[in-house]
């Protein structure tokens, strides 16, 4: 049980931060709806003062503010559902594709309908010049082949009217009265390449051309006495009519307050493609072959020509005139088609074949963006279910790792971590556990230390303990050894732990029997031995020393298994007590001792390595010889001794660890004396 607890107690440290995935979830709602209610609460006050309260300054105010706010509103809107709509990365990689694969194609389809409609109408444009000088070049060849009385057939487009002595002699009443210098200078100079557009007197428009004769004010002149439009059309297969002029549109007259603003009615380019006038609807009518989209007149151009002229005088009657040109889509395909079939045929088969291989490369790049899409959106969707479940505190989840990209490298590297924060969290509850074993066992280890000193004997007693690691294997103790006598012991156990803790227990378990079963101190050293070699598994060693004190009268037996020297501050000297014996659980089995007088205020130290080797940033020990210069002086209590020993090996070490226990031991014998106190 208390394992599950330190595993569940180390656990709760790794994950008691709150989800960051729940707390962005919170964090975004709060910044969405405490907002969003804010805006609706100041539109609906401002809507009521804009729109129920009739007080002019304060409704126009809150009119201002409302627009405003609600547009505001709206821009804040969008963009935090673009926020929301690019949140995932599936909705990025999708908006992207979007952006990049769909949105251009509607954009380049209306391009190339746009282009193809441009150069439809240049194609169209291109059939009515040529339609048009045909035409012109066909007046003039009919005004040169012209002799006699000029007379108009009924299956002729042309009518005629001769001139000699520069008037009209005989011909069209419509044509002008005396001879027209000017077209026939213009026929000369253009040779039927320049169309020459004269005004009938009846306001018609038409085409004319003039050829003189040797004498001067004598020729012949030729024009289309019928609509040049209806010629045309009948010519190049499609719709060619006259631009309806301005004068002929309807006015409109808007009241602005006291101004009049009069516009002129242009005709809507829908209406006049849907509805036709009778006799293009006709037209198109005759030519349709039940397609709606083939026969319907999609493409529409205009095509300028130069200015008329009066037909009598040759001023310019007006700026130019204009030609409305319609057709069906069969109608510009079919001057498109070779004469020779096998070659339109092949023509349109490359078309066709050209056409169907890029659908199919796009749509096998369709297919191959769509499948990046899904699988990059479905690997980022485990990746965030997994870390979502790792912040959730489950380490054990891993990811299938099938991909053998960047993302699956990813996938295999979120693994990884996933594992070693398992092994982490795992090696943390350890950690724990054997902290807090190392906890009771240092609990357990200082109460084996002595707890309280004794104080109804002539003794004044000061300690020290201090563990280099967390559990020690120095070991001091102060026991009632009969009736007048005390027993000191310190030692100090090879190396540091917990296996060193429990042998330190075992010494003095087996010290505390010792002691009231035998009455010399060289003999309990022996009898320890035995128990230190009785010891099963690795072999280790025990420094000790112990002395038996008469406090009664005066008298200190030492023995010592390879333990530093003892000091006997004595009159303001230090004497060091040396007694060279072989540790505990050595080969040999010698011990020195040695029986010492001690007087009244005299002091005696019992300390560890740990003390001496003390060492200073630069490495160099304390040494025995700064412990003789530290003990030496007169000293008024044990406490005044053990911290003046103390100061001083922490004024040589400077803040340096220690590397090893430290153990001190300091009574002073006060003879006589009743009391004692305890540091």
């Amino acid at each position: 049980m208390f394992g599950t607890s330190t595993t569940l107690s180390a656990y709760d440290r790794v994950i008691a931060s709150e989800n960051p995935f729940h707390h962005v979830e919170s964090l975004v709602l709060r910044r969405t709806w405490i907002p969003l209610a804010a805006v609706a609460l100041v539109l609906a006050s401002t809507g009521l003062l804009a729109f129920r309260v009739e007080v002019p300054v304060l409704t126009v105010l809150a009119q201002i503010v409302f627009w405003f706010v609600f547009l505001a509103s709206g821009f804040w809107l969008a963009s935090k559902a673009y926020q929301r709509l690019l949140w995932r990365v599936s909705g990025r990689l999708a908006f992207s594709y979007f952006l990049i694969g769909v949105v251009p194609i509607p954009l380049v389809g209306a391009l190339v309908l746009l282009v193809g409609w441009v150069l439809s109408g240049f194609f169209l444009g291109h059939l009515f010049r040529a339609d048009l000088l045909t035409l012109v070049r066909q007046t003039v060849a009919a005004a040169a082949h012209a002799s006699g009385e000029a007379t108009t057939e009924e299956d002729s487009p042309f009518a005629f009217a001769h001139y000699a002595g520069g008037v009209r002699v005989a011909g069209d009443p419509r044509a002008p009265a005396t001879w027209p210098e000017w077209l026939a200078v213009a026929t000369r100079e253009n040779q039927g390449k320049v169309p020459q557009f004269v005004t009938l007197p009846g306001g018609d428009s038409t085409l004319a051309a003039a050829v003189g004769a040797e004498r001067p004010g004598s020729g012949t002149l030729a024009f289309v006495h019928r609509d040049v439009g209806e010629l045309l059309r009948s010519r190049a297969g499609f719709w060619i009519g006259p631009l309806q002029s301005a004068d002929d549109r309807e006015s409109s007259r808007i009241s602005v307050g006291s101004t009049e603003l009069n516009f002129r009615a242009e005709p809507s380019s829908k209406q006049e493609m849907v509805e036709l006038g009778h006799e293009r609807r006709q037209f198109f009518l005759e030519r349709s072959k039940g397609s709606r989209w083939l026969d319907s007149p999609f493409v529409r151009w205009v095509h300028r020509t130069p200015p008329s002229r009066d037909f009598a005088t040759g001023a310019d009657a007006e700026a130019g005139g204009s030609f409305v040109l319609a057709a069906t889509l069969r109608m510009v395909g079919r001057p498109l088609a070779s004469a020779d079939t096998e070659f339109s045929e092949f023509v349109w088969v490359a078309f066709l074949a050209l056409s169907v291989l890029l659908f199919v490369l796009y749509a096998v790049a369709e297919l191959i963006a769509l499948t990046l899409i899904f699988g990059l959106s479905r690997a980022v969707s485990r990746l965030y279910r997994a870390t979502t479940q790792i912040a959730e505190g489950d380490f054990s989840v891993r990811i299938p790792v099938r991909r053998t990209d960047q993302v699956g490298a990813l996938q295999q590297a979120f693994n990884t971590m996933a594992a070693n924060l398992q092994d982490l969290v795992a090696t943390a509850a350890q950690k724990e556990l054997l902290d807090k074993e190392l906890e009771i066992a240092r609990e357990v280890q200082k109460s084996l230390l002595p707890q309280s000193l004794p104080t109804r004997e002539a003794l004044d007693l000061a300690t020290l303990f201090e563990p280099s690691a967390a559990i020690g294997g120095d070991y001091f103790d102060i026991l009632r050894w009969g009736d007048d006598h005390l027993a000191v012991v310190i030692a100090d156990v090879s190396g540091h732990g917990l296996p060193t803790g429990l042998r330190m227990a075992m010494v003095k378990a087996a010290l505390q029997i010792l002691v009231e079963q035998c009455d010399d101190p060289t003999e309990i050293l022996g009898r320890l031995d035995g128990v230190v070699r009785g010891e099963g598994g690795e072999r280790f060693f025990v420094t000790a020393t112990l002395g038996r004190l008469d406090f009664r009268r005066g008298k200190l037996e030492l023995a010592n298994a390879g333990h530093p020297p003892t000091y006997l501050l004595s009159g303001g000297t230090v004497r060091e007590i040396l007694l060279p014996g072989s540790p505990l659980g050595a080969l040999r089995r010698n011990y020195g001792q040695a029986t010492l007088d001690i007087a009244d205020g005299d002091v005696l130290v019992w300390l560890s390595d740990g003390l001496v080797e003390a060492s200073d940033p630069a490495g160099d020990p304390f040494g025995y010889d700064r412990i003789v210069d530290c003990l030496a002086g007169t000293t008024q209590s044990a406490t005044e001794v053990r911290d003046r020993l103390l100061a001083a090996v922490a004024a040589h070490a400077r803040g340096t660890a220690a590397s090893d226990d430290r153990t001190l031991v300091v009574l002073r014998y006060t003879g006589s004396s009743t009391t004692a106190t305890k540091a």
